[in-house]
């Protein structure tokens, strides 16, 4: 597993000095992408889940906080938490640099779907925030 991360770091470290703007490829049982702001949207994530998650009803418009790249998060928030605008959510960390999340519009954290420091992908559902009508 060690020596996968190593050769997933050096990857990562070549595709940022690259061109590229998106990068989606498999080995083994293993897949990966990468996206710049800009990219191709992740092939991973699927319309189902997001016609899925459309279907539900919820009693306050809701925002999903999305992950703008691959990392490591770190909630700054939890569940029923209330934020204002501009108020730091959590942050991704990927090699040591740190992306931080802020709320777009006051609100209540209705959920945090990701643990800390867990590995997410790019596009992938951070928090929920309940934002007032």
């Amino acid at each position: 597993m060690e020596d996968f991360i190593s050769g997933l770091r050096a990857l990562l470290l070549q595709f940022e000095r690259s061109p590229l703007t998106d990068l989606h490829f498999r080995k083994g049982e293993w897949t990966v992408f990468f996206a710049r702001p800009g990219g191709a949207a992740n092939p991973m994530l699927t319309a189902e889940e997001g016609a899925e998650q459309a279907a539900q009803p919820t009693s306050a418009p809701s925002t999903v906080l999305r992950a703008p790249h691959l990392g490591l998060f770190e909630p700054a928030c939890a569940a029923g938490d209330r934020v204002g605008a501009g108020d730091l959510l959590g942050a991704i960390d990927v090699l040591g640099r740190r992306t931080e999340l802020r709320a777009a519009a006051a609100g209540r954290i209705s959920g945090v779907l990701v643990a800390a420091n867990d590995l997410v992908e790019y596009g992938e559902s951070l928090l929920e925030l309940e934002t007032a009508a």
